[in-house]
């Protein structure tokens, strides 16, 4: 979509314009969609430890059960050490196959395995 920019003298010229590019929340949309149907299956395949994409858990939940554990050492006059990893990328060195194969073993429907293995197809670091 292109719109003119406000106040410009002369709108023949290309830059007295502006390019929208809705493309970004279109994919954004697809998204949430295929989200919402993955939601179903997701619970079979999750460790009951992991909060995100998870109905009724929050990262908050997360923050909780650490607390919980670093409370419950600590009066057992021990000590703890939480280790976080942020690793960069990681969804870019998903193993694509391992991936459809965890998903059709949890009674994922072909389409979504089919959309999920697409949406993965040549990503790059």
């Amino acid at each position: 979509m292109v719109i003119p920019k406000p106040g410009k003298p002369d709108y023949s010229v290309l830059k007295a314009y502006r390019m929208i590019s809705f493309l970004p929340t279109l994919s954004k949309t697809i998204e949430h969609v295929a989200l919402a149907r993955m939601r179903v299956f997701v619970p079979n395949c999750l460790s009951p430890l992991q909060f995100t994409c998870r109905k009724g858990y929050s990262p908050l939940d997360a923050v909780h059960l650490i607390l919980e554990k670093v409370h419950k050492v600590s009066n057992n006059k021990l000590y703890s050490s939480p280790l976080f990893l942020d690793i960069q990328g990681a969804f870019d060195k998903v193993l694509q196959e391992r991936l459809a194969e965890i998903m059709t073993t949890n009674n994922f429907p072909p389409y979504l395995v089919d959309w999920v293995q697409s949406y993965l197809l040549d990503r790059s670091v």
